[in-house]
């Protein structure tokens, strides 16, 4: 490519050519500032331009600066003319190291850069950008994401360090992965907790409306309802389910799917899924997302079902008698009865293993901001509930000093005309109930808070040489240490500063 020669053009000669500036989007309050910017000054930097047909010339590298220059009324502008084939190649790096674009713009730059350059690895391309291979990847990763979820991503709303999250899930359900990031736009998540916390994301996604709803079937409790659109074939199902497990009292039944089930699942590409290692378990998120796949699931879940409570019948038919220690029975029944105690052990542990499971992904379903807010108080009242029900004495140690509703003063006047007060204070079990009573009648969980931590500042700072030593409380939490250390900053707002007793 030749060097570049420098003229002024008239403006109506520049026209835009779509793919060579890799931004698709301007800022409309940036480009009005900037349009003022140009009455006033003009253009400093001049505009990279390359000869087109009949005389005019196709912008390269300036074009928010052209469009502004239009607005303002500008009717030449200094331009630099690239000539060659390498002037778009040029124009495209240009404008990926000075202008401030997007993500996904700067992927698409990237993209065409590598296109036009004929570059066929990130780290060619890396160089040819000065950026690293890692930057590069990173970017280019993103035109694989869903179109909605590239919006969300150009507009700010979701930060590139999400998109292996939703890559993984987009691969599944294009769709999971939009409305994840139309949560974020909400408002009800941050960017962050999308690399974060996905897993409290996709449950929320699962159980937030949108106009058009993802399909999510959570597997360790699918309903026949949920799946199976034949309203008589669900009865004739639900039926033979109940029939099969008679603890389940439902008229709606929630199947739980086995790991087979699941795995069969995985393997067809239609089970969206989420792991978090908490150093000792692992938590699982996880959801269907074909209902016709989940619907053949849920039959071969029942058909399973029914068959482990034949051989269960069969099993309690075959010895009726299941102390294996009974002394009516030879020893191989005996050996036939502990057998089938094994067996039912084995299955209660199975139901209880079952239920836990469900138990904690249930648990993960209520984290999410509109729980918080529903439950909060109750929350907070509960946890009170608890650490008053163990430190009884906590209110006696210090609140029935500082405060004056768990007082009574007598004052007396003495012989010589001169006052003396006496204070009498509440018992520990009256302190106990009056803070009970006030986190009974707090409206916010934060009010629940400070009522306790008033409570653990007064026990801690309170100073009981008023008292005689008889009549002092004794309380200590063996976290002392490190409650203060986590209340210093309170404990050093309310502590009173002592006086200082004046020397004769």
């Amino acid at each position: 490519m030749s060097q570049p020669a420098t003229a002024v053009l008239d403006i109506e000669k520049i026209a835009v050519e779509e793919g060579f500036n890799p931004r698709t989007r301007f800022d409309e309050d940036a480009l009005a500032r900037l349009e003022s910017s140009l009455r006033e000054t003009g253009i400093v930097q001049p505009l990279a331009v390359q000869p087109a047909d009949n005389g005019t010339y196709t912008v390269i590298a300036g074009e928010r600066r052209l469009i502004a220059a239009k607005r303002a009324g500008i009717e030449q502008v200094p331009v630099l003319i690239r000539e060659g084939p390498g002037a778009r190649a040029a124009a495209l790096a240009e404008n990926l190291i000075r202008e401030d674009l997007d993500p996904i713009d700067t992927a698409k730059g990237l993209a065409a850069l590598a296109e036009v350059e004929n570059l066929t690895t990130h780290k060619q391309i890396a160089e040819k950008v000065e950026m690293s291979v890692a930057w590069v990847s990173q970017h280019l990763r993103l035109l694989a994401l869903p179109e909605g979820v590239q919006h969300h991503i150009a507009a700010g709303h979701v930060p590139v360090e999400a998109e292996r999250e939703l890559r993984k899930v987009a691969k599944v359900s294009p769709r999971i992965a939009e409305c994840a990031c139309e949560l974020v736009a909400r408002g009800k998540f941050s960017g962050r907790d999308l690399a974060e916390h996905f897993d409290e994301v996709l449950v929320t996604v699962a159980e937030a409306r949108f106009e058009k709803p993802p399909t999510m079937i959570d597997p360790g409790s699918l309903r026949l309802s949920a799946v199976i659109a034949d309203s008589e074939k669900c009865r004739a199902l639900t039926e033979r389910y109940l029939a099969a497990v008679p603890y389940e009292h439902s008229e709606d039944p929630a199947i739980r799917l086995a790991e087979s089930e699941v795995d069969a699942a995985r393997a067809a590409g239609c089970l969206v899924e989420h792991r978090v290692d908490h150093g000792g378990w692992v938590s699982i998120v996880a959801y269907i997302t074909d209902v016709e796949f989940a619907a053949d699931l849920a039959e071969r879940a029942l058909e399973r079902v029914v068959k482990e409570a034949a051989e269960r019948a069969e099993q309690r038919a075959k010895w009726p008698g299941k102390n294996g220690g009974d002394p009516t029975l030879n020893p191989e029944q005996a050996k036939g009865a502990r057998k089938a105690e094994r067996t039912e052990a084995k299955e209660k542990a199975a139901q209880a293993r079952r239920f836990n499971e469900e138990l904690g992904r249930n648990l993960l379903k209520r984290r999410s901001a509109a729980s918080r807010k529903q439950h909060s108080l109750a929350r907070a009242k509960a946890l009170a509930a608890i650490v008053l029900t163990d430190n009884d004495r906590l209110a006696a140690r210090g609140l029935r000093l500082v405060l004056s509703q768990l007082q009574e003063v007598e004052v007396k006047t003495l012989k010589s005309g001169a006052l003396r007060e006496r204070v009498s204070y509440a018992d520990h079990e009256q302190c106990a109930s009056y803070l009970a009573k006030r986190i009974e009648d707090a409206r916010s969980a934060n009010e629940v808070l400070e009522l306790l931590t008033d409570a653990v500042l007064a026990a801690t700072l309170a100073d009981e040489q008023e008292l005689a030593q008889s009549r002092r409380v004794h309380w200590a939490t063996p976290q002392g240490g490190e409650v203060e250390q986590l209340l210093a900053a309170e404990i050093k707002s309310v502590r009173p500063r002592r006086q200082r007793r004046k020397s004769s």
